[in-house]
């Protein structure tokens, strides 16, 4: 990697001098100098060779995230090897997740381009590219010769960083939910037969369903099944306010309301009616509440970090994240799992809510509707930069295929893959301590070129509507509402958001989200 990006600059700047040599002027300067012969000598001045500054010399750019280490981590990484090649500063400003989308829209809305790039979800792209925040990037991607737009995977660089067919992102991340179990667990022929005497089938592994599921949650809790003197645990799963657990709720939900063609995660496609209250939301969130007796301590009160770092530390046997518990599994310093955690898409069921027909419908096997949870996070430029050069410029970097390659193989990085070099070159994976990344990748594949994968809700104001559903399913997680309630709640702010923002334009935008043309055409 440093060895490529040193031979480019160092070619960038051997054609620059000899370009300014040739065209340069010679200048003969006469001086006078006494000699004892007095002799007046004419003397050409010997000619300095130009200087060349790099590209972005003086110039100091600030990037906005959420702290080190996931997702920061990379910038940090990253910077000094940038900042050595172009001569340009980066300086990094990070707040809490809880914070990040309130202080990026008020720094775009008052116009004060605090930040130059900002690294965010995806599900915020509508908000910030709709209201004309951000600075188009196709013309600078088309000149870039390292950045290899087109190793990037269709999913993401097509649909997850354009709006209204403009660029206005660069993908750093490849997210959706995945399911993770313990193969020591899962796998051991005692605890299998254990478990179909006490529940009168085979223990799937995976498991295929939600039910199956919380069988096998309660059956690894409370007893000590690895044998280290201490009581075990079946799952964990971000459960806390602010803290993506409306994430989890949605991966959960998924299988319960989406028959294949269908889009009934969230709003009816001709109304624009809230669907987050149907009865298969109801029923997903009520089997959310039943694992909770079996899940690590505090669980309900733990964020995707915690849970990630809680799952690699601790004997549990099931979890749900994104694709990080995967690399820290095998590679974080402080993990006791490795080699004992195998992937998979998420579990499924077997009978299905159809909003159209208004009726539970049964399959003949397993409804899976994988769900690119989040859909990543996004690179972009604040368009009253003064430097979108050298913003877009490190963004590229940070980027291109061989130094992505290294971030997503970095354990605690926060991005996973994203581009096709990445899944196609398995040996910085292995010299990173992966045990088996061709399983994890496979299961990656399998989720997000899944016939009934579901994208994220990528419409103005998605984050208000997030933020109205996590509060009122904290509430229910925490025992204050009962599910209907929590949801009918979050039903109502969301035909708030929906008038305030304007039904048709919504509308017209959640179906193009979809890819389904408007209404009447």
């Amino acid at each position: 990697m440093t060895r490529k990006i040193l031979w480019m600059l160092v070619s960038f700047l051997l054609v620059a001098a000899l370009v300014l040599a040739s065209c340069a002027k010679e200048e003969v300067v006469e001086e006078e100098e006494e000699e004892e012969e007095g002799v007046v000598e004419e003397e050409e001045e010997e000619e300095e060779e130009p200087v060349v500054g790099k590209p972005f010399e003086g110039v100091t750019i600030t990037l906005f995230t959420q702290p080190p280490p996931f997702i920061a981590l990379p910038v940090m990484m990253f910077t000094p090897e940038w900042e050595e090649a172009t001569g340009g500063r980066l300086n990094l400003v990070s707040a809490p997740w809880a914070d990040l989308y309130a202080r990026m829209y008020s720094s775009f809305a008052l116009g004060t381009a605090s930040y130059d790039i900002i690294i965010f979800p995806a599900a915020w792209l509508a908000d910030f590219a709709d209201a004309g925040f951000l600075a188009p990037l196709d013309d600078l991607i088309a000149a870039d010769p390292y950045m290899d737009w087109e190793d990037i995977l269709p999913v993401y660089r097509e649909r997850i960083a354009t709006w209204n067919d403009t660029t206005y992102a660069v993908p750093l991340d490849g997210d959706s939910h995945l399911f993770y179990y313990r193969k020591d667990a899962l796998g051991d022929p005692e605890s299998q037969t254990q478990f179909e005497t006490q529940f009168g089938y085979e223990l799937p592994v995976p498991p295929g369903t939600w039910d199956e599921h919380r069988d096998i949650a309660e059956f690894f809790t409370g007893w000590d099944w690895t044998g280290d003197g201490a009581p075990d645990f079946g799952a964990i799963e971000a459960m806390r306010r602010l803290g993506q657990a409306d994430w989890t709720f949605f991966s959960r939900a998924a299988a319960y309301v989406s028959i294949p063609g269908q889009h009934g995660l969230f709003f009816d496609t001709e109304t624009m009616e809230p669907l987050i209250n149907s009865p298969g939301h109801v029923r997903a969130l009520e089997d959310w509440l039943r694992i909770i007796p079996f899940g690590a301590p505090g669980m309900v009160m733990m964020d995707s970090g915690e849970v990630r770092t809680t799952f690699v530390t601790t004997d549990i046997a099931m979890a749900i994240d994104w694709g990080d518990i995967g690399i820290m599994a095998d590679t974080y310093e402080a993990t006791i799992v490795q080699g004992l955690v195998d992937y998979s898409i998420m579990p499924g069921v077997t009978e299905v809510w159809d909003y159209k027909q208004v009726k539970w419908v049964g399959f003949p096997g397993v409804n899976h509707a994988p769900y690119l949870a989040f859909g990543g996070w996004l690179a972009a430029v604040d368009v009253k930069s003064p430097n979108v050069e050298a913003a877009y410029d490190f963004i590229s970097f940070l980027s291109r295929p061989e130094n992505s390659y290294i971030s997503v193989t970095t354990p605690g990085s926060g991005f996973n893959p994203y581009r096709t070099s990445h899944f196609e070159t398995l040996t910085g994976w292995y010299e990173s301590g992966f045990v088996d990344p061709g399983a994890y990748l496979n299961a990656i594949e399998a989720t997000i070129e899944h016939p009934n994968v579901q994208v994220d809700l990528r419409i103005p104001g998605a984050a208000r509507y997030f933020d109205a559903i996590d509060a009122q399913i904290s509430l229910a997680l925490a025992g204050d509402k009962t599910p209907q309630e929590a949801l009918d709640d979050a039903a109502r702010q969301w035909e708030l958001i929906t008038e305030e923002l304007g039904r048709e334009v919504q509308l017209r935008v959640f179906r193009a989200s979809l890819g389904l043309p408007p209404l009447g055409e």
